[in-house]
C-alpha cells in the first residue's frame, strides 16, 4: 500500500478504488509483516473496520468525503484511542484500554481517517532503538533479503517500520529527543516533529512533558504535511498548546515559486539560507553519511537554489547529557502515578502478561502499602525505566539538584539562545545536519546504555529548543544498502519554510535525490512483497 494520500483520494473519488479494497490491503500487508518486522501491537476490530468503512463508503458516495476520508493511520502505541488497547510497550499498562481518544487521534478520525492499528514502541518511549517493549523488538523492514537483522530506530520504531514496509499511508508518532526523525532516518522514511506547542499533547501518555512533541512519519513530505496539517492547532484540554500556530500546507511543485517570492518579499528579502554547524562533526559519524551531508551543502550553494553559512551552535556539545537530566527528572515525576493501585499493574490482582500467564504474586508476602507499591513498580517497568527514573529522581534530589537539574536548564536556555542567534543574527533559514550518526545499526549489538544514548545527539537539540525538526531520506548506502537521511530544522513557529526547504533538498538539486531514492526504495524486498 504505498498510494500517496493525495493519490488515495483521487482514487476513492474516482470510483478507481473502495475504501473495502484500500483496508483489506492493509491488513493483509500487517499481517504478512507480522513476524519480520513485529511493527504493531494491535489492529483494530473487524467489526470496527467494518463500521468504519460503511461509513467512509457513505461520505464518498454521498459528495461528502473529509479530507483524510478513508486513509489507513497507524497510531503509536502510548496515545489514548477510545476501546483499543494503549500499552506503551510496557507490563505497567498491558491491560490498559483507555476510555477516551487523545486529541491527535480525535482530529484524524474527525477529518476522516481510519485509525488501523497501534505501533510498537520503547518503553514510555525511552530507548533508541525499540527494543525494549513488553511485545518484542521492532525489526527494520530494509532487513528482509539480508542476513543482518537491523533495528528500527526508537522509540517510535513501528511507526517508522509499518509506514515503510506499506502496512498503512502515514504513522503517528512521539518525539522527545528525536523519536520520530531518527526511526525515519533508520527505515528511510520523513519523519516530521513540529514546533513544540503547535500539536496537543492531551491523550500522549507523558514521558518528559516540557520536551513530548507528537509528530508523524510518511513515505512522502506532502503526506507528512497533509496529516499535520489536521494534528495542529490549538486545544484548550493542553495548556502548553499554542493559540497561533503555522499550517503545514505546502504544495511540492511550488516550492520554486514561493522561493522567487520570497527573494521579493521583505519577509526573507532573499535565497534560504542553510547553517552548517561544525559542532555536529562527531567521531561517532559514519562516513558515508557525512560524505552525504557535504555532497548536500555543495549542491545547495553550487547550484544557486540556495546559499551555505557555517554556523556554530556552541553549547551543542552539553545537549546530550543536559537532555538526559531533564528527560529523566520529568519521568520520575510523571511516571510516579503508576502504582498499581489506582491503575496498571498489579502483583496482587494476578494480571496477565502478553504470554496469558498470571504473574508472580501468591508467592510475594506483601503485608503494606509501601511494599505493594514497591513490588508493583519493580516487576511492572522494564530496567531501562527503572534506571532512568532513579536518575532523574537522583538529579532532583536535595543535595544534588542544583548541580544537575539548574545546571541542565541552564544549559538548555544556552542551546536556544546559540540557535536564536544563527536565526536572527546569522540570518539562517534552517541548519542541516545529519539525522543520526550512523546508519541503522543491528539488531542487539549495542547494548550499552550509554552508547545507546549517544544515536540521539543529532536530534536533541531541537527538541531542547522546540523547534520543528525533520528528517529527509536522500540516499541508500552502496556498502550497508541501508537509508541515509539528513535532517532540517528551523525557527520556531516557521515550519512552512522548514516545509519548503525539505523540499527544495529532495526536489530541486542537480542529483534529484528524490527521484533516486525512490527509485532504489521501490527495488527492495519488502517493497515488492
Amino acid at each position: 500500500m504505498y498510494r500517496s494520500i493525495k493519490q488515495i483520494r483521487v482514487d476513492l473519488l474516482g470510483g478507481k478504488l473502495t475504501t473495502r479494497e484500500l483496508i483489506d490491503g492493509c491488513v493483509k500487508r500487517i499481517e504478512g509483516f507480522k513476524k519480520s518486522t513485529n511493527a504493531f501491537v494491535s489492529v483494530q476490530s473487524s467489526s470496527e473496520l467494518d463500521r468504519l468503512v460503511e461509513e467512509s463508503d457513505r461520505r464518498i458516495k454521498g459528495g461528502d468525503a473529509r479530507p483524510l476520508e478513508g486513509v489507513p493511520i497507524a497510531v503509536k502505541d502510548n496515545y489514548s484511542t477510545d476501546g483499543l488497547r494503549t500499552t506503551a510497550g510496557s507490563k505497567m499498562l498491558s491491560n490498559y484500554t483507555p476510555s477516551f481518544d487523545a486529541t491527535v487521534v480525535a482530529r484524524l478520525k474527525h477529518a476522516g481517517a481510519i485509525i488501523i492499528g497501534k505501533t510498537n514502541m520503547d518503553e514510555f518511549s525511552m530507548g533508541s532503538s525499540s527494543t525494549n517493549s513488553i511485545h518484542g523488538s521492532v525489526v527494520n523492514p530494509w532487513s528482509i533479503g539480508k542476513t543482518d537483522q537491523y533495528v528500527a530506530g526508537g522509540s517510535s520504531g513501528g511507526s517508522a517500520a509499518a509506514v515503510a514496509a506499506g502496512m498503512c499511508a502515514a504513522a503517528i508518532g512521539s518525539d522527545t529527543g528525536g523519536s520520530v526523525r531518527q526511526p525515519a532516518s533508520y527505515c528511510g522514511v520523513v519523519g516530521y516533529k513540529p514546533s513544540y506547542g503547535t500539536v496537543s499533547r492531551y491523550g500522549l501518555i507523558s514521558y518528559a512533558s516540557s520536551l513530548d512533541t507528537p509528530g508523524v512519519l510518511a513515505n512522502s513530505l506532502d503526506d507528512a504535511a497533509a496529516v499535520a496539517d489536521i494534528i495542529m492547532g490549538r486545544d484548550e484540554l493542553d495548556s502548553t498548546s499554542l493559540s497561533t500556530y503555522p499550517p503545514a500546507r505546502y504544495v511540492t511543485s511550488n516550492t520554486k515559486n514561493f522561493l522567487q517570492k520570497s527573494v521579493a518579499s521583505n519577509k526573507i528579502g532573499r535565497p534560504l539560507v542553510f547553517g552548517i554547524p561544525t559542532d555536529f562533526i562527531v567521531k561517532e559519524m559514519d562516513d558515508e553519511i557525512f560524505q552525504l551531508w557535504r555532497n548536500v551543502a555543495r549542491e545547495i550553494e553550487e547550484s544557486g537554489v540556495g546559499c551555505v553559512v557555517p554556523i556554530s551552535l556552541t553549547h551543542n556539545r552539553f545537549a546530550l547529557p543536559s537532555y538526559y537530566i531533564l528527560a529523566t527528572s520529568e519521568a520520575s515525576s510523571n511516571l510516579a502515578r503508576y502504582d498499581g493501585v489506582r491503575y496498571g499493574f498489579n502483583v496482587k490482582g494476578q494480571d496477565q502478561g502478553e504470554d496469558g500467564e498470571n504473574n508472580q504474586s501468591n508467592s510475594l508476602d506483601i503485608k503494606t502499602l509501601r511494599e505493594l507499591y514497591r513490588e508493583n513498580r519493580s516487576i511492572g517497568f522494564s530496567d531501562e525505566v527503572k534506571r532512568r527514573i532513579l536518575l532523574g529522581t537522583m538529579a532532583l534530589s536535595r543535595g544534588s539538584r542544583d548541580n544537575y537539574y539548574k545546571k541542565a536548564q541552564q544549559i538548555r536556555r544556552l542551546i536556544s539562545d546559540d540557535y536564536s542567534h544563527a536565526f536572527n543574527v546569522q540570518n539562517v533559514d534552517v541548519v542541516l545536519t545529519p539525522t543520526a550518526p550512523s546508519p541503522a545499526f543491528k539488531l542487539d549489538s549495542k547494548m550499552d546504555p550509554i552508547e545507546m544514548y549517544l544515536n540521539d545527539v543529532m536530534t536533541i537539540p531541537a527538541n531542547l529548543a522546540g523547534l520543528p525538526s525533520i528528517s529527509i531520506p536522500l540516499q541508500v548506502s552502496p556498502t550497508k544498502q541501508l537509508p541515509l537521511s539528513l535532517q532540517l530544522t528551523g525557527q520556531r513557529l516557521n515550519d512552512h519554510t522548514l516545509l519548503q526547504a525539505a523540499s527544495l533538498v529532495l526536489n530541486h538539486l542537480p542529483s534529484n535525490y528524490s527521484q533516486n531514492y525512490s527509485t532504489e526504495f521501490e527495488n527492495q524486498p519488502f517493497y515488492k512483497s
